[in-house]
């Protein structure tokens, strides 16, 4: 039987307080002194950067023309800008990003991928990064926080620590839903945002995010060089005349979902679209979350390959290890004795135990990005099979009685899950009816794609079944675009759609690419020979020409193309270095805890 334990998505968000220091430590900017315009105003911000907030009707199928109290919504939006001039005729227009989530700040993305993503996409174009905070998710606003209050927050998250993990069977399964259905009972009376924070209403804030774009380049008499108009002179003043705006975009994870919901309720609005770490949106849009996980295990089994080839950069490696399966054997049985006896921990006048789930939380949170975090999970790893578990402790964020004076209201982005439920839970089928019996018989059917991860993954589901607010504005499919026609005829897309993945995805396996190709004509796929969540942080030459002659002429990769990654985790990379310290972790060592994401986030 599973000991009690902390819940994954709990166990993420329980970090907080590490993430609120990095955070503290990162530049900053007071949002308080930009007002919502209907038009892009930006203002200088953080360093390098520029922000605006732009306001957006809430209700997209009842277009309120109030720019005051709640009928509108404030995007906050963020802007790395191009390298060159607007006017330069290397300009090659905006490309707008999304971390995923749902429920991941664009901003805070920008400000730590955004030059990652600026050189991968830059060559013979240069282009402006723009993303932003989605409808209630951290700076824009109303905001989705349920709670508003960090204790209260806190406690409801310690509360499902308490239960244990959803694979321990019917009683625990049953505590969790009706603590889920309370939590969906507060967001119902709470803010409105929940009813119009479905992707459907994103999607229709990205076309006008891509109007203002349109709009301010206009004004600036810099409109031949502005959205992604390409074949010279001519047909720059054939889309002058006759084409309206479209959209450059690069989404990741949910951000993928996102994308493919764009450019099939929008085709003629899309000019580039590239899709990475694909999300298969039928299954999404369903609530079923089962085609996630079918590569976690394989993912789990190149952190054992990598760490044997590495032999002493990493530090589970033992001179007697035959093969990476005797790595794998050790931590195997750490796992196991956690679970029949969890191990004592004392720091100062606190108690707590460890448990197996603690470190499958840590070991998956390494899957998202191995490059980076593989050798810190190692290490990790090696420290609790010696009796350290110091570091794990870190990662479960208990709380202290000095985090909530003089105030509880939230001080930094700490609804992410609240974010998350609205968006996921809104645009799926309800899940209300059904049954804690029902509901165990699902855990079993994801235990069959991953032993270690389904637990984890099922909470998401479990969520839904509590959640109690349906969107007003919700679009289903068809996951289809036209043909693309590079002459930008009205209702097509300029290009067919990129998509893009690891070999060894987490979260998101490469069939879900695949398969959503296919539903768009013309698609090509491009596969890094990587493990991790999309390609983003695993450097890789032969990835970014592809991405550059994509974004440039709309060129997608030939049927097989596979790309090879630039270097593997636990050795030396010369990019790497640079990559974390353009994360904004302000130093060449990535922070600890690893910091709380959404399920479908790249980040």
């Amino acid at each position: 039987m599973r000991t009690a334990t902390l819940s994954g998505l709990a166990a993420g968000l329980l970090s907080q307080y590490a993430v609120a220091e990095t955070q503290a430590s990162s530049p900053t900017f007071d949002w308080t002194t930009i007002k919502p315009s209907t038009s892009l105003e930006y203002t200088s911000c953080y360093s390098g950067f520029k922000c605006a907030k732009l306001s957006v009707p809430l209700d997209w199928l009842n277009n309120s023309t109030s720019v005051n109290g709640t009928s509108r919504v404030s995007l906050a939006i963020i802007a790395l800008p191009a390298t060159v001039n607007e006017s330069d005729p290397s300009f090659g227009g905006t490309i707008i990003t999304n971390p995923g989530g749902p429920g991941g700040s664009g901003v805070q993305f920008l400000l730590e991928a955004g030059e990652i993503l600026q050189k991968s996409a830059d060559g013979n174009k240069h282009y402006e990064i723009l993303s932003f905070d989605p409808r209630g998710v951290a700076y824009s606003e109303p905001k989705a926080d349920c709670f508003n209050n960090q204790f209260s927050r806190d406690y409801n998250l310690i509360e499902l620590r308490s239960m244990g993990p959803l694979d321990s069977g019917l009683s625990v399964v049953s505590r969790q839903k009706s603590l889920f259905g309370s939590f969906g009972s507060l967001c119902a009376s709470g803010s409105e945002i929940h009813a119009y924070m479905s992707t459907a209403s994103v999607a229709r804030d990205m076309v006008e995010i891509v109007d203002k774009i349109d709009e301010l380049r206009k004004s600036n008499g810099t409109a031949s060089t502005k959205l992604h108009a390409r074949g010279g002179a001519r047909r720059v003043q054939q889309r002058e005349k006759k084409d309206v705006a479209r959209i450059q975009y690069w989404g990741f994870s949910y951000g993928t979902l996102l994308g493919n919901s764009f450019a099939s309720q929008f085709p003629g609005r899309v000019g580039r679209v590239l899709l990475e770490g694909v999300v298969d949106a039928p299954d999404y849009f369903a609530g079923l979350w089962s085609k996630s996980l079918q590569d976690s295990q394989a993912d789990l089994g190149t952190f054992y390959t990598f760490c044997y080839e590495a032999r002493s950069n990493c530090t589970l490696y033992q001179s007697s290890d035959s093969s990476a399966a005797d790595i794998q054997h050790r931590v195997e049985a750490l796992l196991t004795s956690l679970d029949e006896a969890p191990a004592q921990y004392v720091t100062g006048n606190s108690i707590e135990l460890i448990t197996r789930t603690d470190l499958i939380n840590i070991i998956f949170s390494g899957l998202y990005q191995p490059q980076i975090y593989f050798p810190m999970v190692a290490g990790v790893l090696a420290e609790a099979m010696q009796g350290n578990f110091t570091s794990v402790y870190q990662t479960l964020g208990v709380p202290s009685a000095s985090t909530f004076c003089p105030s509880t209201a939230p001080t930094t982005y700490t609804w992410e899950n609240d974010a998350l439920f609205a968006v996921g839970c809104s645009d799926a089928a309800p899940q209300t009816n059904l049954t804690s019996k029902e509901f165990v018989s699902y855990v079993g059917e994801l235990k069959s794609q991953s032993t270690d991860f389904a637990a984890y993954w099922a909470q998401i589901r479990l969520a839904c079944t509590g959640w109690r607010v349906r969107p007003k504005y919700r679009f289903t499919g068809p996951f289809t675009t036209p043909a693309a026609d590079a002459s930008n005829v009205a209702g097509k897309p300029s290009a067919p759609l990129m998509f893009l993945s690891s070999k060894y995805d987490p979260v998101t396996p490469h069939i879900n690419a695949v398969n959503m190709a296919k539903l768009h004509p013309g698609s090509g796929v491009l596969l890094q020979n990587s493990s991790g969540h999309g390609t983003l942080y695993s450097p890789g030459k032969c990835r970014d020409a592809y991405v550059r002659k994509y974004f440039e002429t709309g060129e997608v990769p030939a049927t097989g193309t596979v790309c090879q990654p630039d270097c593997k985790p636990f050795q030396d990379c010369p990019e790497e270095a640079s990559t974390i310290v353009k994360r904004g972790l302000g130093s060449a060592k990535p922070e600890w805890p690893i910091r709380r994401r959404g399920p479908l986030d790249i980040m």
